[in-house]
């Protein structure tokens, strides 16, 4: 979908988070990953804690080689009869910051959740606030609904 599309879709966001073929998310809170999580057999799935990382400043320093779950904002729901993909901006990348994401399947509504880890042997700071995922959506015909625990 277009800038055009995704405008109407869209219309309480910041002028800067429109692009021509996706929406800047922000990020909102930080949290280290603690304990153990575990994916087994089924629908048995065990998320390790999250531990909210605290910044008096608005600035967050990423440690290397630390993974981080990145909130982001707004709050996102995906049309039903779309699709989200969720990509990390360049600067990071450049920066030796990877994003890992997932798909947003039709219907998810609520806050997004990303990994990301410091590849580079310094830390890197990164302000609340600041745009550090794109979201592009795709038309998904004949789709189902959203069904999963991470979404309202």
């Amino acid at each position: 979908m277009g800038e055009h599309v995704l405008r109407e879709l869209f219309p309480d966001l910041d002028e800067n988070q429109y692009q021509p073929a996706g929406i800047d998310l922000k990020l909102d809170r930080v949290f280290r990953l603690e304990g153990q999580g575990a994916l087994l057999e089924g629908d048995d799935k065990r998320l390790p804690e999250y531990r909210e990382v605290e910044t008096e400043s608005g600035v967050f320093e990423l440690e290397p080689n630390v993974p981080y779950v990145l909130e982001l904002a707004p709050e996102l729901e995906v049309p039903e009869d779309t699709a989200a993909l969720f990509l990390p901006r360049s600067t990071l990348l450049r920066s030796g910051v990877s994003v890992h994401t997932a798909l947003g399947d039709p219907g998810f509504r609520g806050k997004i959740r990303v990994l990301a880890v410091n590849h580079h042997t310094a830390p890197y700071r990164v302000a609340r606030g600041e745009r550090v995922v794109q979201v592009v959506f795709l038309r998904a015909e004949d789709t189902g609904r959203y069904e999963g625990n991470y979404g309202r």
